[in-house]
């Protein structure tokens, strides 16, 4: 009897293990995300946890990351696709926000909602690089974590956003 529930407790606790999230892959799918809180670019409050209601795709971008600048215009154009997810690029870094604005005027397109943080988001949402982008159902529950930027991830973005938006 003591070996079994030994053994029992070893596959629950090797279970919670896997399910868990791999450091710097975004937060576990399956969950809530955390909250996030910034300021738009035009100085208006953001809440993520009160913005609720809708598909999201959460992109961590900086001004200084060149995969970045490649990326952001491709979402501009999955925003207009997928009229029913709202995209959010949000601004890793503390950074002077006529910096952040004049690199987004820079980029041929650019996602609609730009949110400026303080930095300091890495080990709340799991991410180890950028761009990490992040897709969550309406209820703010993460869907999909994308680390980096390829051609794949813009693929299996799209795939995704299909689905949820039938």
């Amino acid at each position: 009897m003591f070996v079994k529930s030994v053994l029992g407790a070893l596959c629950l606790l090797a279970l919670s293990l896997t399910v868990q999230a791999e450091e710097g892959t975004g937060p576990q799918v399956g969950k809530p995300v955390p909250n996030l809180i910034g300021r738009t670019l035009d100085d208006q409050p953001y809440l993520l946890k009160k913005d609720l209601g809708s598909p999201k795709v959460i992109n961590f971008f900086a001004v200084s990351c060149k995969p970045c600048r490649v990326e952001m215009p491709e979402l501009a154009k999955y925003e207009r696709r997928f009229k029913g997810v709202k995209f959010i690029s949000v601004h890793a870094l503390d950074e002077n926000p006529a910096i952040v604005a004049k690199f987004v005027k820079s980029l041929k397109d650019a996602p609609s909602n730009i949110i400026l943080t303080e930095g300091g988001l890495e080990e709340s949402f799991n991410y180890v690089g950028l761009p990490h982008t992040i897709v969550l159902d309406s209820n703010n529950i993460v869907v999909m974590n994308l680390v980096g930027y390829t051609e794949d991830n813009m693929l299996d973005l799209a795939s995704q956003l299909e689905k949820m938006v039938k």
